[in-house]
C-alpha cells in the first residue's frame, strides 16, 4: 500500500508543479497580473523551474543539481515531512525523525525529476489568493490546455505559501482538485505506521527503497508506474 500511495501522492504534486513550469513558455503575461507577493512568488519561482528543465546549456548532472537546489528553495520538504508524521514526530526518537525527513526530501526530489518532463502542454494561471494569516496565504490557480495542445479538462490547483523564520516565502502544501496533498499523505503515513508498530525507521527504509528505484531508472520516462 505505501509504495502505491507514495508514488500516487508524489505524482500528483509533480503534476501540479509540472503544469506550473510550463506556464512561462505560453503565458508569460500572466506574471504581470499577480496581485500580491505570494502570487508573484509562485509564478516567478515556477519560471525558474521551467528555465532549468528546458535549458540546453546544462549537462544532465548540472541540471539535476540545479533542479534539486531549486526544489529545496521552493518547498520546505523537512517541514512537510515532519508534518506528515503527525503524532509520531513527537514520539519517535529525534534521530529517526531526522533520518525520515532527509529520506523524504531525497524521495520528493527524485520523483519531481523523473516525472515533471511528462506533463508539458498545459498552462497554469494564478486566479487569486486568500490570506489565512499574516504569514499564511493560499494561492489559487487554474490548469488548462496550452494553445495548440490537445484539449484536456481544466482543474483547480492551489499552493499554500508560508514564511520561514527569516521571513522568506516557501510552499508548505499543494492542493489538487480539493485535496491537500500533505494532509492526504499524513493519513497514508499514519496508516503505514499503525501497521508497522509505529516504526518511523521502517517508513524511512521504504522511502529509501523507492528513491533508489527512481534514481536508477532511465532519465526519460523511467519512473515506475503508479
Amino acid at each position: 500500500m505505501i509504495g502505491y500511495t507514495l508514488r500516487n501522492w508524489a505524482a500528483r504534486i509533480a503534476y501540479a508543479l509540472a503544469f506550473g513550469v510550463t506556464l512561462f513558455s505560453v503565458a508569460a503575461p500572466a506574471r504581470a497580473a499577480a496581485a500580491n507577493p505570494a502570487e508573484s512568488f509562485i509564478q516567478q519561482n515556477i519560471d525558474k523551474g521551467y528555465t532549468i528543465l528546458n535549458s540546453t546549456q546544462l549537462s544532465d548532472e548540472q541540471r539535476r543539481t540545479q533542479f534539486r537546489n531549486y526544489m529545496l528553495a521552493l518547498t520546505d520538504t523537512k517541514r512537510i515531512g515532519t508534518f506528515t508524521l503527525g503524532q509520531y514526530a513527537n514520539s519517535a526518537p529525534k534521530a529517526d525523525v531526522e533520518a525520515f525527513t532527509n529520506a523524504f526530501t531525497d524521495y520528493a526530489v527524485a520523483v519531481y525529476e523523473t516525472r515533471l518532463s511528462k506533463y508539458k502542454g498545459q498552462t497554469l494561471k494564478v486566479t487569486g489568493s486568500q490570506e489565512r494569516a499574516a504569514d499564511d496565504v493560499v494561492v489559487n490557480a487554474d490548469v488548462t490546455s496550452a494553445p495548440g495542445a490537445a484539449n484536456t479538462p481544466t482543474f483547480k490547483a492551489a499552493f499554500r505559501v508560508r514564511k520561514t523564520m527569516d521571513g522568506r516565502p516557501i510552499i508548505t502544501d499543494m492542493q489538487v482538485e480539493g485535496i491537500w496533498l500533505a494532509l492526504s499523505q499524513r493519513s497514508d503515513f499514519t496508516a503505514f505506521l499503525q501497521q508497522h508498530n509505529g516504526s518511523v525507521a521502517a517508513l524511512t527504509d521504504d522511502l529509501k527503497r523507492q528513491t533508489a528505484q527512481l534514481t536508477a531508472a532511465p532519465a526519460n520516462g523511467g519512473a515506475q508506474k503508479s
